[in-house]
């Protein structure tokens, strides 16, 4: 039997005898310190009653301002009174409970604090207070301090009935597991709340989505003991995540990119407009932070950043074209509809607590808060309800309900999300290939600047290399170019033809006026988002490099040797015609089959298989600027390219010659040399270069093959 006032020391009533006269002092001595350590008996402490005490923590719990035991003074600090004394109890054990329950209604005081000041705060809507997280946050909050008064006041009115004896050790074990769940809430809120940052609301709802996600993921690697714990942070999670994703979803069903707010982690420049070529690049852009650029993502979006980026120009461009279709389903109520589509139907483990019996929601107590968030949901879509069948099984089965872990969110939202902004892009790529002839226009741009158009084109090219030769000037052309290609393609009226200015005549050859001589392409809006002015200046260059090749294959080809050449000089001119011919064919052959024909069939396959513009755009300019390298345009290959159009230059020199009757043995040996040097030149660079890639470039095997 344990002695009142004692914590239930044994007995000190021995027998003498067992006990020498000596020891029995200091037994004696050692009880009455302990006694007088654990157990007060100042006359000043004030007696109350256990029953008084487990009221006022009932009620402290449950959010009230104060109370006669744990007063609340300035800044919504909680005291705990320290005269106070209950007669079964000692000092310390008393002191020891009613701390470890001051430490939680503080807790809860906090709480209270936070999300009424959150819920309350409209002075300023670019204040982290005011975005549409950090209310959803505080209402998650909110609703389940609600639901601890609603348990705590159960079991007050248990206390108050006296039904069974209740102690404040019992109290303790009793709501453990709400104590459990308040100091989780706190330490999050805490962390959250101490890195705010009053000036990027977006980043403050970054962090605060990030930090609600990495406390879920730590109390569910703790296993079954915190699932109580789970089950409240998931739910707070899903309320947090809503605004954020419906915002998503209405910007990228809508084209309305509402966040008046500035919670959201992209940014849209009003400066640049929309039918703008450099809307594509700049004109939608990841907030930057101190962390680095992008860094205002939250971490479950990072997987969708590039695709999110794409899909809000695409939709925003789909709503200036007048082009949006019907909104899908809402993103967030898709994700919970899924969510619980797998939770319903996975098996909960059997060493699984379910802390509530099947019934009504108001009777399922530890998760009121996870159901009405659920319920709330499917009230919303009840015209739905044929479509949406898993809700009824919610009505029906939210007391089975087995939270999954998190890491089933994401993988739900992110394919969920992905999914959306691909029909999104693919839906732009879908109009501009079928309403705005975004390949028509590609390939009417091949077709005259690559020469694909073969008869017209060379029409055309023979008319302008007669008015070349002749030395008069290019005028007008234009018209002629149309009227040629009008047969050909609906579009021909998007081409204009110009001749720059030579800046020094004098110094320039004849093959250089073709660098003067420019076809412009004007697409309309919005096919110019893939014909930009970068790759326009492409194609132009390629399209003066074919100029000169076919301009001194008809100088050089149809060339009738005259006959009043005496032998041996007529001999060599005949065999210097037939290696200009051969140069020239091999390097034609280079350029139209070999790199254009050849990237163009390989660009138009994998341009079929785009699903988004973005996706279109990019292999669009990556067979740009491998029809560049390939063709001898880039910066590496000057000294390539120059000894190409040295020798052809040699070509017309060659011509002219034999018109004015001015070739002699020094003039021909001179022009057989000089296009010789510049063969052997152009095939051992092109050789190297084979020697050097680090891959097979069968283009200059066939280009070395063939100079050789």
């Amino acid at each position: 039997m344990r002695m009142r006032g004692t914590l239930g020391f044994p007995s000190c009533q021995l027998k003498e005898a067992e006990m020498s006269p000596a020891i029995i002092p200091k037994y004696a001595d050692i009880c009455q310190s302990l006694v007088k350590q654990y157990w007060r008996n100042d006359a000043n402490l004030e007696p109350i009653t256990e029953l008084q005490i487990l009221r006022e923590i009932l009620t402290m719990l449950q959010g009230a301002p104060t109370s006669y035991i744990f007063p609340v003074f300035d800044e919504h600090k909680v005291y705990l009174r320290e005269d106070i004394t209950v007669q079964h109890y000692s000092y310390q054990a008393l002191n020891n409970v009613l701390n470890y329950f001051l430490k939680i209604i503080q807790m809860v005081q906090s709480l209270h604090f936070v999300s009424d000041d959150v819920l309350n705060y409209v002075a300023q809507p670019s204040h982290p207070y005011g975005s549409r997280t950090y209310q959803a946050f505080a209402c998650a909050i909110f609703m389940y301090l609600q639901q601890l008064t609603s348990a705590m006041s159960l079991i007050e009115r248990k206390v108050m009935r006296q039904s069974e004896v209740v102690t404040v050790i019992q109290l303790k074990e009793a709501v453990r597991e709400h104590c459990e769940i308040v100091s989780a809430l706190y330490d999050m809120v805490e962390e959250i709340l101490h890195e705010i940052d009053l000036d990027s609301p977006s980043v403050c709802v970054t962090r605060l989505i990030n930090t609600l996600f990495n406390t879920l993921e730590l109390y569910e690697s703790m296993g079954i003991l915190s699932q109580h714990v789970t089950k409240v942070l998931l739910t707070v999670f899903l309320c947090t995540l809503q605004p954020l994703l419906t915002t998503i979803d209405t910007w990228l069903s809508h084209g309305d990119l509402n966040n008046t707010t500035d919670e959201l982690f992209l940014s849209r420049d009003p400066d640049i407009s929309i039918s703008s070529t450099e809307f594509w690049e700049n004109g939608l852009v990841f907030k930057d932070a101190d962390d680095g650029p992008g860094s205002q993502i939250p971490g479950i979006f990072l997987p969708l950043r590039e695709k999110l980026l794409k899909a809000g120009k695409a939709i925003e461009l789909i709503s200036k074209l007048g082009k949006l279709g019907d909104p899908d389903a809402d993103l967030f109520h898709v994700l919970i509809q899924k969510y619980l589509g797998r939770s319903l139907s996975g098996k909960v483990p059997q060493k699984a607590v379910i802390p509530f019996e099947l019934g009504s929601v108001d009777q399922c107590q530890s998760d009121i808060l996870l159901a009405s968030l659920f319920v709330d949901m499917a009230k919303s879509l009840s015209p739905q309800k044929d479509k949406l069948p898993i809700y009824s099984e919610i009505f029906n089965s939210i007391g089975k309900l087995h939270i999954l872990p998190s890491t089933s969110i994401l993988k739900i939202l992110v394919p969920l999300m992905e999914e959306r902004c691909t029909q999104v892009s693919f839906s732009l790529l879908k109009i501009l290939r079928h309403e705005f002839y975004l390949d028509v226009h590609l390939n009417t741009l091949r077709k005259v600047l690559l020469m694909e158009a073969g008869l017209p084109m060379s029409t055309f090219c023979e008319e302008m290399f007669k008015d070349v030769y002749m030395g008069e000037t290019l005028r007008g052309m234009t018209p002629f170019l149309r009227e040629c290609m009008s047969p050909h393609t609906d579009y021909s009226h998007h081409l204009r033809m110009s001749v720059v200015k030579q800046q020094n005549p004098s110094k320039q050859g004849e093959l250089d006026m073709f660098q003067c001589v420019k076809v412009d392409y004007l697409p309309p809006f919005p096919v110019d988002i893939v014909l930009d002015e970068e790759l326009l200046v492409i194609y132009q260059k390629v399209f003066t490099l074919l100029l000169q090749i076919k301009y001194t294959a008809w100088c050089v080809l149809p060339l009738v040797v005259q006959s009043n050449l005496q032998f041996p000089l007529s001999n060599q001119v005949h065999c210097f015609r037939y290696e200009l011919i051969n140069f020239i064919k091999v390097i034609q052959a280079y350029t139209m089959q070999r790199v254009l024909h050849c990237t163009g069939a390989d660009m138009r396959r994998e341009l079929n298989k785009a699903l988004e513009l973005d996706e279109y755009v990019q292999i669009h300019k990556k067979y740009c600027h491998i029809m560049e390298e390939y063709c001898l345009l880039t910066p590496e290959y000057s000294s390539c390219l120059g000894a190409i159009r040295h020798a052809l230059s040699k070509g017309i020199e060659f011509r002219r010659a034999l018109d004015r009757e001015e070739l002699d043995d020094v003039a021909l040996e001179k022009l057989m040399r000089d296009v010789r040097k510049c063969v052997d030149f152009v095939t051992n660079l092109v050789k190297k270069r084979n020697q050097v890639a680090s891959v097979p470039q069968p283009h200059f095997d066939w280009l070395e093959t063939s100079l050789s």
